[in-house]
């Protein structure tokens, strides 16, 4: 039986039986000792849950590196990348976001040091400032030995952040208002104003962190201090109040009265107890809880980022065997196919007065036809209408213009689906692969072969490959 059903059968007989305050008092009481032992479990559920984040964090980092490792070994197995690795910095292991390496020190410590800025832009000099003062309160605040200047620096504390989100949320507000206004001189340095949005998202960041940190130096005064009166003191007043306004009364009555109030004084400190650390554990699972989600989103990118190397380490190993061997595998038609630029409407064509120039077109016709080859993971591309393979030449520019289907013509595609799907330049960067993009930068016409790394895999635009069948 439940708690809850007692409670609700306790109020069912109460007309058969006696009330009972006391029984009252010992079920609340047993409720609220439940509701803590929940918040315990759950805060430490919560915590086992952030350390299995955290190294899966690790282990993702580990992978991360060496997987570079591996990419940078097989870049120097061709001469071009011999060279390259002797003018490249060697790999660092990576920095593990668990705390077993921080001296005692620095566990002792809460915060984090005093954090330093270079190349502050003009605009986020006064949010950065407040930032900065902020931190020094919260140092302030703890290393605060008594109550009075606790609760001075908390109020200090709470107002340095809200001008710190007020300076940062009014930056940020500016900037966006700069980037929709084409007639403000300021929005035209689009790099400017990039770096400033960068700089200020970095600003609400470290904000984020400090608040926080705040929120736990909060549960940790509470845990320490305690403003209540005792329930002896408060027996004190009341006895004095009862024998200066009831001379004359019972003195059994009196009793009676007295033992209640202090039942009922001791019963709403225990439930007082109960509540406080209540509120303790929810601001901790909180915190854990937001420190979690920062975890997972930075997991998040990084798994990306490792799908993304391990496709390169993939390619350039193919290359690597492909090489070596003697033979090479044939190619298989899949069938004839049409290549859509999803945001414009255009399809990948080859230009009217130059057969060997790739271009954009609205006009669906022989030239914007391709048959599509697969060999192993790659695919060629080969124009309908001249019947060249569309690839890149010996310089790096892409071009149709080849009469066979040789490495600097094969192209990989992001995925089994082909409906939304980038594509890719195999042979681009010595294996590493160059990304179709178009001129202007992505606003143009002219398709072009760009880099290979994922800042320009996410600028890199979506193509529609989807079979052709000529109308009867």
């Amino acid at each position: 039986m439940t708690l809850v059903s007692e409670i609700e059968d306790k109020r069912n007989v109460s007309e058969v039986l006696p009330y009972s305050r006391e029984e009252e008092y010992r079920l609340a009481q047993q409720a609220g000792t439940e509701a803590v032992m929940v918040g315990r479990e759950t805060l430490a559920t919560v915590v086992h849950q952030g350390e299995q984040l955290r190294n899966a964090e690790n282990i993702v980092d580990d992978t991360l590196y060496t997987v570079d490792h591996a990419n940078r070994l097989l870049r120097g197995m061709t001469w071009s990348g011999w060279l390259g690795n002797k003018f490249s910095k060697p790999l660092n292991p990576p920095d593990h976001r668990n705390l077993n390496n921080e001296t005692i020190e620095e566990r002792k410590n809460i915060l984090k040091p005093l954090k330093m800025y270079d190349n502050v832009p003009e605009p986020c000099v006064a949010a950065m400032q407040s930032v900065q003062n902020y931190h020094l309160n919260l140092q302030v605040f703890e290393n605060c030995e008594t109550d009075e200047q606790k609760g001075t620096c908390k109020f200090i504390c709470d107002d340095m952040s809200r001008q710190a989100n007020l300076r940062i949320t009014e930056l940020l507000a500016g900037l966006e208002t700069s980037q929709n206004d084409s007639s403000n001189p300021s929005s035209q340095n689009s790099e400017n104003v990039d770096n400033t949005k960068d700089f200020a998202l970095q600003l609400k960041g470290e904000l984020s962190y400090l608040r926080q940190q705040q929120l736990v130096l909060h549960q940790i005064t509470r845990g320490v201090t305690t403003t209540t009166t005792t329930v002896d003191e408060k027996m004190k007043l009341f006895n004095n109040k009862t024998t200066n306004k009831t001379t004359n009364k019972d003195a059994q009555e009196d009793s009676s009265i007295t033992n209640e109030y202090a039942a009922q004084e001791e019963h709403l400190n225990i439930l007082g107890e109960q509540c406080r650390e209540l509120g303790s554990l929810a601001g901790n699972i909180s915190i854990s809880a937001e420190q979690q989600a920062e975890v997972v989103d930075s997991l998040n990118t990084k798994n990306d980022g490792l799908y993304f190397k391990m496709n390169v380490m993939n390619r350039r190993t193919e290359r690597f065997i492909k090489d070596k061997s003697w033979g090479q595998q044939k190619a298989d038609f899949i069938y004839y196919a049409s290549i859509l630029h999803k945001t414009s409407g255009c399809y990948l064509s080859i230009a009217p007065n130059n057969d060997s120039t790739l271009i954009l077109s609205n006009i669906l016709n022989e030239k914007s036809i391709f048959g599509i080859y697969k060999r192993g993971r790659v695919l060629g591309l080969q124009n309908k209408y001249n019947r060249q393979w569309a690839g890149q030449d010996m310089f790096g520019k892409l071009t149709c213009s080849s009469s066979s289907f040789n490495r600097r013509q094969e192209w990989e595609a992001g995925g089994d689906d082909w409906s939304t799907t980038t594509l890719l330049v195999v042979s681009k960067g010595w294996g590493a692969g160059g990304y179709l993009l178009l001129d202007k930068e992505g606003k143009g016409t002219l398709p072009i072969i760009g880099g290979g790394d994922f800042a320009t895999k996410e600028q890199a635009p979506e193509w529609c490959i989807s079979e052709f069948n000529e109308p009867h």
